[in-house]
């Protein structure tokens, strides 16, 4: 293992701090999520800004790019996720099913669909499009604080506060 040298700073970058970052699947735009509740978007190359997309009203949690580079993904402290089209900045939709933060948050493959894990316990699929969420994963016991799902949605795993890793069938939500 070779140590790397140090590449690019965004100063600047958000007023507080930063709770997630994601790469667009080209490696051209990073986002970022923070405690100043804003989404940001910048150049990679040139560490511009691109887009300040402005409407969580606590803690931006987690952030994800779907894998065509059209739509983020946002995950707050305001219990909602929100989807923001990259190109305008202007919010597509908000979530609103969670009694507490959304911690984490991931399109899944190549689709619209996405994961998500909440301090409420629950690990849910919602589909970007009109907001649906179309399976939910029971059995953690503590606040979700990480989710991830295969390409194909066949498998689910979650951890949190517990320090228990679950994994759940995509396809029937079973354990």
């Amino acid at each position: 293992f070779e140590p790397r040298s140090f590449l690019k700073a965004f100063p600047d970058a958000h007023s507080d701090t930063v709770f997630a970052v994601d790469f667009s699947r080209d490696g051209k735009w990073l986002a970022s999520g923070a405690a100043d509740k804003f989404v940001k978007v910048h150049d990679v190359e040139s560490g511009k800004l691109v887009r300040s997309l402005e409407g969580h009203t606590h803690h931006v949690l987690g952030v994800t790019f779907k894998a065509d580079g059209s739509r983020i993904a946002s995950a707050g402290a305001d219990n909602a996720i929100k989807i923001w089209n990259v190109e305008t900045g202007e919010q597509h939709r908000t979530i609103q099913n969670y009694s507490k933060q959304v911690t984490a948050i991931h399109f899944i493959g190549t689709s619209d669909n996405a994961v998500s894990g909440s301090g409420d316990k629950s690990v849910k699929f919602h589909r970007a499009n009109d907001g649906g969420n179309y399976r939910s994963f029971g059995g953690a016991t503590d606040y979700v604080y990480s989710v991830a799902a295969t390409r194909d949605e066949a498998l689910v795993i979650a951890g949190g506060e517990d320090g228990v890793l679950r994994v759940w069938n995509g396809t029937n939500g079973q354990s």
